[in-house]
C-alpha cells in the first residue's frame, strides 16, 4: 500500500480529481425570481419581436452561402472525372466534356477558398453573389 501512495502517477491522479470534485461542487447557482421573469418577460418578447426579421435575413443569407459552398465542394469531383472522360471516354467522344471537366475541377478548390474567406460577411447580413 505504501508503494501505491509513493507512485508520483497515483498522487498526480488523485490531486487531479480532488481539484475537480473541488472545482464542479463549488460552483455557483442560480435562482431567478418569479417576479422578476414575470416584469421582464414582455421586454423580452419585444426584443425578439425586433430581431426576427434580422435573424431571418441572416438565416437566409449563411444559407445560400453554404449552398454555394457545398457546390464547389461538389465541383472538386469534376478532376477525376474529367481525367476518366478524357483517358476511358476517347472512343465515345468525351475528351472536350472531360477537358471542360478538368478545368473545372482545377478551380474548385480556389473557388472553395474564397467562398469560406466570404461566409462570415454572409452572417452579418451581406448579399453575396453565388
Amino acid at each position: 500500500m505504501e508503494f501505491l501512495l509513493k507512485s508520483s502517477f497515483l498522487r498526480r491522479m488523485l490531486t487531479i480529481g480532488a481539484a475537480a470534485v473541488l472545482l464542479f461542487s463549488a460552483s455557483p447557482q442560480t435562482h431567478a425570481e418569479p417576479v422578476t421573469m414575470i416584469i421582464l418577460a414582455p421586454l423580452a418578447l419585444k426584443a425578439a419581436n425586433m430581431a426576427s426579421p434580422h435573424i431571418i435575413e441572416w438565416m437566409t443569407n449563411s444559407g445560400a452561402q453554404l449552398l454555394t459552398i457545398g457546390k464547389d465542394i461538389m465541383d472538386i469531383f469534376c478532376l477525376p472525372l474529367g481525367i476518366v472522360q478524357c483517358t476511358a471516354g476517347v472512343p465515345f467522344g468525351l475528351f472536350s466534356n472531360g477537358l471542360g471537366n478538368i478545368g473545372a475541377g482545377c478551380v474548385a478548390p480556389f473557388k472553395l477558398v474564397v467562398d469560406v474567406l466570404l461566409l462570415p460577411l454572409a452572417f452579418f447580413g451581406f448579399k453575396l453573389g453565388g
